[in-house]
């Protein structure tokens, strides 16, 4: 583990003991999980209080130590990781001993096979301890970020035409609060073109529905845990990426809503989001869905009834990456029917130097680009 990431983790330990003193600690139970068929460590176990979302996760070695409050004392503690069986005691049976030394059974891994609920909950808290360690995993701010913006569109088969745009964004707080609230009032962008003789879809960018695709930033689909009863959860994948571990979690609507999908009119909604073993941080989110209807300032919202200028048929894929603490690529491809023409739409941001000092404060959004 790097010396950044030690770091970040002692300064979110810290965090925790200092709210978990708030409301009296009875005792901290420390210990090792195990496997045990060959006694090697069980690293990322999720541990917590059943019943409750308070819990920690073991760390590459197995070690684990959890504060418990005086209110939880009498509780059951449970061990649950992937790969592996379930477990579960009595909290006061742990307190009796100074260093738990706790073993899994292992079960072959079939995604076929596994016990959907038992999975359902190891995925869960993957998702929620993702989305409460985005402030220790990703950049406060204020901070700019300097883009380059690429729109590509054919029409029809034929017709193509090419955007391209400098993007200089300015996100005031960055991901020490992240929601869609916050993200919207704090974020702010200007937009220069590379050539002066066109404009953005009549002066229109539509380039919030790309910064809606930071999920991390925002707070929303999948690493909103208040809506995540509202998915279909199922571990794909459990890659090696650049010598580190990684979850590969799918997930889906069967009756898409707009917390989940983000798209007001959606209709069919799928995706599957890349978090790392060692810290809960995102690497990727990527997506497809479809929608019988969609408003051109953006997926995210209505179509009135008033509205007859608004993109028909769509469906797209998107695909949002992160590296080093922050959002590295953003990618929108569309294919959808306006006025009756075929119209196949790329959009690309990408994030080419973050700037933490001589930071340029903008106030407004650029929506229209003259």
């Amino acid at each position: 583990m790097n010396k950044y990431l030690i770091i970040l983790l002692t300064l979110f330990f810290s965090y925790n003991a200092f709210s978990q003193t708030e409301t009296g600690i009875a005792q901290s139970i420390k210990g090792k999980v195990i496997n045990d068929l060959t006694n090697e460590p069980v690293a990322y176990t999720n541990i917590g209080i059943e019943g409750t979302l308070y819990g920690t996760a073991s760390d590459a070695d197995g070690n684990f130590e959890l504060k418990i409050p005086v209110e939880m004392a009498s509780g059951q503690i449970y061990f649950s990781a992937l790969s592996f069986k379930n477990d579960t005691f009595p909290v006061q049976k742990l307190f009796e001993k100074e260093f738990v030394v706790v073993k899994l059974e292992p079960q072959s891994y079939d995604i076929g096979d596994v016990d959907i609920e038992a999975q359902s909950k190891v995925l869960l808290r993957i998702l929620r301890m993702a989305s409460e360690n985005t402030p220790y995993n990703f950049l406060g701010g204020p901070f700019n970020l300097v883009c380059t913006y690429k729109n590509e569109k054919v029409t029809d088969d034929t017709l193509k035409t090419t955007k391209n745009a400098k993007v200089l964004i300015y996100d005031r707080t960055g991901y020490k609060q992240p929601s869609k609230t916050d993200a919207f009032k704090m974020r702010k962008y200007e937009i220069t073109k590379d050539k002066p003789d066109y404009s953005f879809s009549s002066g229109i960018t539509n380039f919030d529905e790309l910064l809606e695709l930071d999920w991390v930033r925002s707070a929303t689909s999948v690493l909103n845990p208040g809506i995540l009863w509202r998915l279909n959860l199922a571990l794909e994948d459990e890659p090696e990426i650049d010598g580190a571990s990684y979850w590969v979690i799918a997930f889906s609507q069967d009756e898409p809503t707009v917390g989940g999908s983000q798209d007001f009119h959606a209709t069919s909604f799928e995706g599957k989001i890349t978090i790392a073993k060692d810290d809960y941080s995102v690497k990727k989110i990527e997506g497809m869905a479809t929608s019988d209807k969609q408003n051109r300032q953006g997926k995210s919202l209505a179509v009135g009834n008033l509205n007859t200028h608004y993109f028909k048929d769509v469906s797209y894929s998107f695909e949002m990456t992160y590296s080093k603490l922050k959002p590295e690529s953003f990618q929108l491809n569309k294919t959808y029917l306006f006025n009756g023409k075929k119209v196949e739409e790329a959009s690309q941001l990408t994030v080419d130097q973050v700037q933490t000092t001589g930071i340029k404060e903008i106030a407004t959004r650029d929506y229209f680009v003259e």
